[in-house]
């Protein structure tokens, strides 16, 4: 066992929980502040919402989950809905038979647009008829 290793301890990503139980929130608070203010500047007053107050939009829409980072600093919504079945690109020995996997589209909107999103993508979904239900027991 390594000096980060504990008997029972988290397997994966300890180093960042051991990290972080030693930072002093309050002597980083301030800090903290001024990086939020900015992703919410950023983001948001001049990222997602000039840009859809500008161009009069509902949502925006990206391939996969691309836009979620964008999304997530201000704590803005975001949806994804099935767009696509892609093969796989890696590629994998014989001996394993690789399936084609789910490929979808995000809708990410402005602060509270959560019903907005979710009839985006309902008629998304309709339109496009890409949705597979998974098959049942």
């Amino acid at each position: 066992m390594s000096g980060t290793e504990r008997a029972g301890a988290i397997k994966y990503g300890q180093s960042n929980l051991d990290i972080s139980d030693e930072i002093d929130v309050q002597t980083d608070r301030a800090r903290y502040e001024a990086d939020r203010a900015k992703d919410i500047a950023l983001a948001a007053t001049h990222g997602i919402d000039e840009v859809m107050h500008a161009n009069r939009l509902d949502a925006l829409l990206f391939p996969g989950s691309n836009g979620s980072a964008l999304a997530a600093r201000p704590g803005y919504p975001s949806i994804i809905v099935p767009f696509a079945m892609v093969p796989n690109a890696a590629p994998f020995s014989s001996a394993f038979d690789a399936k084609p996997g789910p490929f979808g589209v995000s809708f990410t909107g402005m602060a509270c647009s959560e019903p907005r999103l979710i009839e985006l993508g309902y008629a998304f979904e309709q339109a496009t008829k890409r949705r597979v239900p998974p098959p049942l027991p």
